[in-house]
């Protein structure tokens, strides 16, 4: 008898279990003393919509610092390549209503002054789930810079001069974590103007 193939794991589940990780090594972007990227919430820069509810927490809890997301074939018609290799992020659509063509009493398209069957929307009894794989701004090649929030303070005198005389290696931009990396001895932080004080640039 063939062994049943495990169900795939409910995206709810995913999206709590990659919180609830988050939550234990203090890094849920609601947890951080900067703000995660240049404009903040998820969007589709093809579409022009920000993503919502799921999708949106889903998205920011991947540390991205870019907020553009896509499909492949999205990037594509934008003329732009994601890199091979790159791993995409799933996001969920619910569909509660659908088109049909609109029919007279006797069961035939009603048509439009055109010619053309008349739609109407009609509620579907079953709400249908669809899932869609998406890419973000830093993971393709040709797409516009990102535009960089300036900084909106002065940068303390005394704090500087003990990051300068550490001789410590500090690069910025690097999305939406900090950390040291002991390989190039060097400490990474995202974007100042990420950080909306000095005083939580500097802490961190």
């Amino acid at each position: 008898m063939a062994a049943r193939k495990p169900s795939k794991k409910p995206f709810h589940e995913t999206v709590a279990e990659r919180l609830i990780q988050q939550l234990k090594d203090g890094t849920a972007p609601w947890q951080r003393p900067w703000m995660p990227g240049e404009g903040a919430i998820p969007m589709n820069p093809m579409t022009g919509k920000r993503y919502k509810g799921i999708n949106a927490i889903f998205l920011l809890a991947q540390g991205r610092g870019d907020p553009r997301w896509m499909t492949y074939k999205q990037a594509a018609a934008a003329g732009a390549q994601v890199r091979r290799g790159e791993k995409g992020t799933p996001v969920q659509y619910w569909k509660f209503t659908e088109q049909q063509t609109k029919l007279d009493d006797n069961g035939k398209p009603v048509l439009d002054n055109d010619g053309h069957p008349v739609k109407v929307s009609v509620a579907l009894e079953r709400p249908r789930v669809f899932f869609a794989t998406v890419f973000n701004g830093e993971q393709i090649d040709g797409l516009p810079a990102l535009a960089r929030k300036p900084v909106q303070w002065d940068a303390h005198e005394r704090a500087e001069h003990i990051l300068s005389a550490s001789g410590a290696t500090i690069r910025h931009a690097e999305g939406n974590r900090a950390f040291y990396r002991p390989a190039t001895d060097s400490i990474h932080l995202p974007d100042k103007g990420q950080f909306p004080t000095s005083d939580n640039y500097y802490a961190t």
